[in-house]
């Protein structure tokens, strides 16, 4: 009499995988062949893919201009701002140069005032040459 081999239970997760992937293999080609469908359809869609591009407006030339306009936003932007620091700092050194107890601000307020009027200035170059250079000033 022989015995056989008890089922080993430790590899049981890598039976059932294998089972299940070779049962999902056999049903692929039953079920790929019941689908029926518009062999053109990938056509169609690529056709109105391109016509959607086509007439879509993100191509080069937008996105320039739109960088162009974000552009001008932050070189106004940064005008104001310094425009503003140099304007607050020019009260508050005035201020300061009038009161012989407030020589401590009188430092920070012309510091304030120099970097105020730097970026004004930076930004009214930049402003200046970018519409020179764009053609877009005249």
């Amino acid at each position: 009499m022989t015995m056989e081999a008890p089922v080993k239970v430790k590899d049981i997760q890598y039976r059932a995988l294998a089972s299940a992937t070779m049962i999902g293999m056999s049903i692929l080609p039953a079920w790929a062949q019941s689908t029926t469908g518009d062999p053109s359809a990938p056509l169609e869609i690529l056709k109105t893919a391109r016509q959607k591009a086509a007439s879509s407006s993100l191509n080069a030339s937008s996105i320039a201009q739109g960088g162009n306009n974000l552009g001008i936003v932050f070189t106004i932007l940064f005008g104001v701002v310094g425009i503003a620091l140099a304007g607050i700092s020019g009260v508050k050194l005035y201020k300061s140069s009038q009161d012989d107890n407030a020589r401590e601000d009188a430092g920070r307020s012309l510091i304030g005032f120099i970097v105020g009027s730097g970026i004004t200035i930076l930004a009214v170059l930049i402003g200046v040459v970018t519409s020179y250079m764009t053609g877009s000033g005249t």
